[in-house]
């Protein structure tokens, strides 16, 4: 019975620590966009644990490709990271094929704050990632480059808390372990 009340208090308190340590209402917002120019203003401030989602497929135009999604950044943001991947299917052939992207993250006064390093490409996908660290503010995430086809682009940018979260996180972990190995 013991075992059990301790068990219970962990529990809780476990609980309790995931509870501060992560956002309550962590969103994702996407932004479709289905032509190679366009831009996009978010008026509701990301806040930690947020997800930022650009979301492409332009079948109908070629050639420059230019997108950005201006938004805000909440306190209690230190970092953030993201990944892109778009179609760069063979040269000849069918399927989408956009080249040359840029994916960078601007400041209000459109400084660059961060940009992609491309990690990679398997199976007509390259792949790549960002991340930085960010205060609160106002940001562009901007994406450019060449449709030659048809273009297909997915990035996204996370908000990552302030590290004292962290440590709630993880002083709840260790709680957990502490009483799992008194058990043993």
């Amino acid at each position: 019975m013991k075992n059990r009340k301790a068990f219970e208090a962990v529990a809780a308190a476990v609980v309790l620590t995931g509870a501060l340590s992560t956002p309550a209402l962590a969103t994702t917002q996407p932004v479709f966009f289905n032509v190679l120019n366009a831009t996009s203003t978010l008026t509701t401030p990301f806040a930690s644990g947020d997800t930022l989602r650009l979301d492409t497929l332009v079948t109908q135009e070629f050639g420059a490709l230019d997108q950005s999604i201006t938004f805000t950044v909440a306190a209690g943001v230190t970092e953030f990271f993201g990944r892109a991947t778009w179609e760069v299917s063979t040269p000849e052939g069918p399927g989408p094929r956009l080249v040359g992207v840029n994916i960078d993250l601007l400041d209000a006064s459109d400084s660059v704050v961060a940009s992609d390093t491309v990690e990679g490409v398997l199976v007509g996908f390259a792949v790549s990632s960002i991340a930085g660290a960010i205060t609160p503010g106002v940001y562009t995430l901007r994406a450019t480059g060449n449709g030659v086809r048809e273009s297909s682009l997915d990035a996204t940018i996370s908000l990552v808390p302030e590290p004292q979260s962290y440590a709630l996180m993880l002083a709840g972990l260790g709680i957990v372990a502490f009483c799992c190995r008194r058990r043993a």
